[in-house]
C-alpha cells in the first residue's frame, strides 16, 4: 500500500510539473514559411557521408590539400576525398568534442569537452599533440603564419606553437555576466590577430608578444537590464585592402581603419549569424534572420531580403559566381542574387539545421549539417 502511495504521489508531482510547464512555456514559433520563386541556379550534389551528429560548438568541414575533414562530437575526425567523397580515414580520439575542425594544410585541431585542443596530422589522422585550454573551446582553432590561435568561452586567447603546442603568450577579457550563447573566432592577419569582444570593444593584437596594437569600442553597452547591454561581437570579421568590417548585436556593422582601429563608417543593425564581403557590399544576417547589404564604401543600404524570419540562418557565403549562400535550421541551402537580394535557388541537403559558414572552394561548396552530413555542390544555371 506504501508503494502504491508513493506511485501515486509520484505520478500527481509529473503531471503538475507538465501543466505547469505547458502552462508557463509558449509554444516555440516555427520557422517561416519558404516563398517561392523561379530558380535561376541550381545546386547539383557531387557526393554526400554520414560523420555524426554535430556538438554544442561550431561543426564545419575544412578542406586541406585534396581533402575534406569533418569531426562529430563522438570524437571521430574523418577525411574524404574532395572530389568523391571517399574515405581517407577515420580516427576515434577517445573523448567527446565540441568543436572542430579548424587549422590548414599543415595541421587540423578539434577540441574536447575538457577544454583540451587535438592536433591533427590531416595526411592521415595521427594525434601530435594535445594543450589544455582555460575552458571549453566552442569555435575551431585558427592557424597561420607560424601559431595557432585557442580562443576560449571564458574570454582567453592563447596563441600557441604548432610544433608542440606550448604556449607563447596568452590573453584574457572576462566576459559580462550575460553573454549570447557563442562567440567569434580570431583572424590572424600577417604581424597581428584582431579579436572582437563580448563587450562591444575590437582589439588588434601583437602575434609576437599579445600586446594591444590598438583598441576600439564598436557599442557601449546600455539598458536598465542585462538584456539590453547585450553587444557581443560574435559575427566573424571580414576585411579587404581597404578595412576591416564588423558587425555586434544590439549594435552596428562598420568598416574600420586598419592601422588604428578607426570607425570610418557605422550603421545600426544588430547583427546575428555573421557577414560576408564581397567587391559592392558587406552582407549581414540580422537578429531577425533578414539579410541586408550595405555598401561598403558608404554604408548606406543597399537591399533588404525580409523573406526568411526565424529561419536560423547561417553565415553567409558566396557561390562561385558571387551569388550569397545560406544553410538554414531546417536543412536548406538558399542562394540570393548578390545585386538584389532576391532568391533564385534553394537545395535541401539535410533535414537537420546547417549551423556554420558554407565553405567554397574553387568551384564547389561544402557544407556540414548538425546531423552529420557532409556533402558538396556545384552550382549550374
Amino acid at each position: 500500500m506504501a508503494n502504491m502511495k508513493k506511485s501515486s504521489l509520484w505520478l500527481i508531482a509529473a503531471a503538475a510539473l507538465a501543466i505547469s510547464a505547458c502552462s508557463s512555456d509558449p509554444a516555440p514559433i516555427p520557422p517561416a514559411e519558404l516563398t517561392s520563386f523561379d530558380s535561376e541556379v541550381r545546386l547539383l550534389r557531387i557526393w554526400s557521408a554520414k560523420v555524426g551528429d554535430a556538438g554544442r560548438g561550431v561543426f564545419e568541414p575544412l578542406v586541406v590539400n585534396d581533402q575534406v575533414i569533418a569531426a562529430n562530437a563522438r570524437g571521430v575526425v574523418s577525411a574524404f576525398a574532395k572530389d568523391s567523397g571517399v574515405r581517407a580515414w577515420r580516427r576515434e580520439l577517445g573523448t567527446r568534442l565540441v568543436s572542430g575542425v579548424g587549422g590548414s594544410s599543415e595541421q587540423v585541431f578539434v577540441s574536447d569537452v575538457n577544454a583540451k585542443v587535438h592536433a591533427i596530422d590531416p595526411s592521415n589522422g595521427q594525434e601530435q599533440w594535445q594543450a589544455q585550454a582555460s575552458s571549453e573551446v566552442l569555435v575551431p582553432v585558427v592557424s597561420g603564419f607560424g601559431v595557432a590561435a585557442v580562443r576560449s568561452a571564458d574570454g582567453r586567447v592563447a596563441v600557441l606553437d604548432p610544433e608542440d603546442g606550448s604556449e607563447r603568450w596568452s590573453e584574457s577579457n572576462t566576459p559580462p555576466a550575460l553573454t549570447l550563447n557563442g562567440y567569434s573566432r580570431p583572424l590572424l592577419l600577417d604581424g597581428g590577430i584582431l579579436l572582437g569582444l563580448d563587450d562591444g570593444r575590437m582589439l588588434a593584437l601583437n602575434m609576437a608578444n599579445g600586446q594591444t596594437i590598438w583598441e576600439t569600442v564598436l557599442s557601449v553597452p546600455s539598458g536598465r537590464s542585462e538584456v539590453e547591454r547585450l553587444v557581443d561581437i560574435d559575427a566573424e570579421f571580414a576585411i579587404d585592402d581597404e578595412g576591416i568590417y564588423v558587425a555586434n548585436y544590439q549594435g552596428k556593422a562598420a568598416r574600420l581603419e586598419p592601422a588604428r582601429g578607426q570607425i570610418i563608417w557605422s550603421t545600426p543593425v544588430s547583427a546575428g549569424a555573421g557577414i560576408a564581403l564581397d567587391d559592392s557590399g558587406l552582407i549581414v544576417v540580422d537578429e531577425n534572420d533578414h539579410v541586408i547589404k550595405f555598401d561598403k564604401e558608404s554604408g548606406d543600404q543597399l537591399w533588404i531580403n525580409d523573406t526568411m524570419p526565424r529561419r536560423g540562418l547561417s553565415p553567409p557565403a558566396f557561390t562561385p559566381e558571387g551569388d550569397i549562400l545560406l544553410g538554414d535550421v531546417e536543412g536548406y541551402l538558399h542562394v540570393l542574387d548578390a545585386d538584389t537580394g532576391v532568391g533564385i535557388g534553394r537545395n535541401r541537403p539535410s533535414s537537420a539545421p546547417i549551423k556554420s559558414r558554407p565553405l567554397l572552394v574553387e568551384d564547389t561548396i561544402y557544407i556540414q549539417a548538425s546531423d552529420g552530413i557532409v556533402a558538396a555542390f556545384r552550382v549550374t544555371r
